[in-house]
């Protein structure tokens, strides 16, 4: 079953049957303002932080779902019928209504006809500026004369997340919205300095800035007060709960259309009228477009391709880029999953995202990369979750301290080892090493950087303390420790050992060594022979320990603190992970034939026609020496599911292994554009990769879920472009290296 189909021409997806399963989302905004909106308009709209500086209010996994949004209704004022110009929140029967949504590049166009009325909404956030305009075009296409209404709404929150759930009695009683001079602005009395505006190109007809005076008591977003009256109230209060609301007459000739432009931005009111005469001349409004059209323009022609395989151009070319850009920009907490109750950046999922784009995002890479550097501790391990202003001297925290917290010491923001995840900052050094290589900065290697816990360094030796620590970490057996948990939050090892992250120190010494050597033959100013020696020694030393994680015919995936293996083969549960044999592969640890035949076994054991499961079979029996992963759902996230993220590894592992038939069999699976017609299996959106799939142990085997923000985008990108493709940057040189189908004939690329 379809809902929709790409536009390849246009780069949009379009959604030709808006009641879709779940939520279809997408992200207009590229710099420090953000929506997270839908296919009907739901979503909500952040200035920074999605934690602490909300815009506007969402009530996360609600009934109806992804409400409030960004609503405009209409009304005919003689039969005194109305409706929305997107299908929710009034919800008309579809067989009365045309409605349709294109998802594009930064912003989403919406379509109805009803009535003989056609109209278009445009939700996009301009270059430049932190306003969401709404672009509104009604036509008249009847053959009489029509009056009409309009009336928007969007619900302002109080910024925190908390507030916005939790702690009413300060925050409904801090905040006060009023109108003045065509301007509604809302106030957060305890964060002065922190309004918000909503405007329009248009002098209204009525407003209300409280939210329970538009919706009327006991009504809802599908059928407000004001609308059913024909009629704002003109309501204004400090405290309460706050909208953004204005009323339009129009009087609509046969064939006649109107285009009004709604505002809602970051700042106070007199930010608010310079936003509101720069756009009310459309021309600057179209600029905007053509301006954010040319931003993803330049983004997408780094790198083109055109290959036999058909999902790969689209999503390579435009889809799978713009999702691994989204994740660089704006971390993993803004969704309609991760809906902004906690927020900073993940230190291993930056990392990687960084890793991936810094051909066509050079600067926010640089400033990421930047950013975990400031959060790595003097012994070598990174900050599992951190706010960058932590470590920024000049950069002002987004949140303002409630004064009904109960006093308690300066938080630690520097956690223990106890709390440490082993592999974090393991994948910043081939993160750096992939800037160095697109970009040739080698002189940032040598910018100083401060530490988390204090004292400053340059970026080479953070990158030294990060091989050192991992060295430092090791059981027994020579084997890694998995700390607090390694990649996979649920493997809960503790005093135990990972095959994942022996594998990973491995690929992060390889790089390094690259590097190094690099710099020590062919760059002035780097006397490092010492360095070299040390890291060749130390990747013999893991290459070596490595050889015991081999089990007849795969890589076994860990052993717990009490000296059990994790994924043998006498396991009944948990036989075969795909990371372990996966990574002994793409890190070069694995000799040929034991990675050849590591990744046999995957497919024999962990591939299904929707992409490759983490491990299988599931667990069904809870053993909390094996950790978390035991008392998930079989079938669901970490136990036995389609876990997107890591099948690009295995992608890029067959390639390793020279068998770019199985690297493309891997990926036409997973990639969703082939699952276009089966949306009433998989539900979620095919332009995006999701977190997972449900795997074969559960009874909605195929079903996928928690789009956009997800590492998968990313290194599904990097896997095909610098793996099956074979182009990637050395430090001097364009290696051209493809591992391709047997039966491809050719392929073409244009790489900047």
């Amino acid at each position: 079953m379809e809902y929709g189909f790409f536009d390849e021409k246009n780069r949009e997806y379009v959604i030709e049957r808006v009641d879709v399963p779940v939520s279809w989302t997408n992200y207009p905004g590229v710099e420090d303002t953000c929506a997270v909106i839908n296919q009907t308009a739901g979503g909500y709209m952040f200035h920074k932080s999605p934690e602490y500086h909300r815009m506007t209010r969402f009530r996360g996994n609600a009934v109806p779902m992804d409400r409030p949004g960004f609503d405009l209704y209409l009304r005919d004022t003689q039969t005194k019928d109305y409706w929305s110009a997107t299908w929710q929140p009034v919800g008309k029967p579809l067989e009365q209504v045309d409605y349709s949504c294109r998802h594009g590049l930064s912003y989403s166009r919406y379509f109805s006809r009803y009535a003989d009325i056609e109209t278009e909404m445009r939700l996009t956030i301009p270059l430049g500026e932190d306003v969401l305009l709404w672009d509104f075009t009604v036509e008249n296409a009847g053959s009489q004369m029509r009056e009409l209404q309009i009336f928007s709404f969007c619900e302002f929150s109080f910024h925190g997340v908390a507030s916005d759930n939790q702690n009413f009695q300060m925050s409904m009683y801090c905040a006060g919205a009023g109108y003045q001079d065509g301007v509604i602005e809302q106030k957060m009395f305890y964060e002065p300095g922190k309004e918000q505006y909503f405007t329009a190109s248009f002098r209204p007809d009525g407003y209300d800035t409280l939210r329970d005076s538009f919706l009327g008591l006991y009504h809802t977003e599908q059928n407000p007060e004001a609308v059913l009256k024909g009629q704002c109230t003109g309501s204004a209060e400090a405290g309460n709960n706050h909208c953004g609301s204005f009323q339009k007459n129009l009087k609509l000739e046969a064939g006649e259309s109107i285009r009004l432009i709604f505002m809602l931005g970051s700042g106070n009111r007199k930010k608010g009228l310079r936003i509101r005469e720069k756009y009310s001349n459309l021309n600057r409004v179209d600029q905007s477009y053509r301006e954010l059209r040319d931003y993803w323009d330049d983004k997408l022609s780094s790198l083109q391709i055109q290959t036999p395989d058909k999902g790969m151009n689209v999503l390579t070319n435009t889809w799978t880029l713009y999702q691994a850009e989204i994740n660089v920009m704006f971390s993993r907490f803004a969704s309609f999953i991760e809906v902004g109750g906690r927020t900073g950046l993940g230190y291993r999922d930056t990392a990687q995202d960084a890793m991936c784009v810094p051909h066509s995002n050079p600067e926010k890479c640089r400033q990421r990369i930047l950013q975990l550097l400031r959060a790595l501790t003097t012994r070598g391990y990174g900050l599992h979750l951190f706010e960058p202003e932590w470590f920024d001297p000049d950069v002002k925290p987004e949140y303002a301290d409630s004064p009904t917290v109960v006093p308690t010491a300066e938080k630690d923001r520097v956690h223990k080892l106890e709390q440490a995840c082993s592999d974090d900052a393991l994948w910043l050094v081939p993160s750096i090493v992939e800037y160095v290589k697109e970009t040739g900065e080698m002189e940032f290697l040598k910018e100083k950087v401060t530490y988390a816990d204090g004292g400053e360094d340059t970026v080479y030796e953070h990158m030294k303390r990060i091989l050192d620590f991992s060295h430092e970490q090791v059981g027994k057996t020579g084997i890694c420790k998995g700390l607090r948990a390694d990649w996979n939050d649920c493997l809960n090892l503790g005093g135990g050992e990972s095959a994942l992250v022996t594998f990973l120190h491995y690929w992060a010494i390889s790089n390094f060594l690259e590097l190094a050597e690099y710099l020590q033959d062919k760059a002035e100013g780097w006397e490092i022979d010492g360095d070299i020696k040390k890291y060749r020694d130390m990747g013999k030393q893991v290459k070596k320990a490595s050889e015991q994680l081999w089990d007849k015919e795969w890589y076994i995936r860990g052993i717990t603190k009490n000296g059990k293996s994790i994924g043998t083969m006498e396991d009944e549960q948990g036989k075969v992970h795909l990371e372990s044999n996966a990574w002994a592969v793409l890190s070069g640890a694995a000799e040929p034939g034991r990675g050849a035949a590591a990744m046999d076994s995957v497919e024999k054991w962990l591939y299904t026609p929707y992409g490759l499961q983490l491990n299988a079979p599931a667990y069904t029996k809870r053993d909390d020496d094996i950790g978390f992963v035991t008392r998930v759902c079989p079938g669901l996230k970490e136990n036995a599911s389609v876990f997107s993220h890591p099948n690009p590894w295995a992608w890029a592992a067959e390639c390793v292994l020279g068998r770019g038939d199985k690297a493309v069999k891997f990926y036409d699976a997973l990639c969703p554009y082939y699952q276009n017609d089966k949306i009433e299996i998989r539900e979620a959106e095919p332009y995006s990769y999701c977190q997972f799939i449900m795997g074969k142990d559960h009874e909605c085997y195929g079903r996928a879920r928690h789009p956009f923000m997800t590492g998968s985008g990313g290194w599904a990108y990097f896997a095909v472009t610098h793996y099956i493709l074979g182009i990637r940057p050395e430090m001097d040189s364009l290696l051209i290296d493809p591992c391709i189908p047997g039966e491809w004939k050719e392929f073409a690329v244009k790489r900047r």
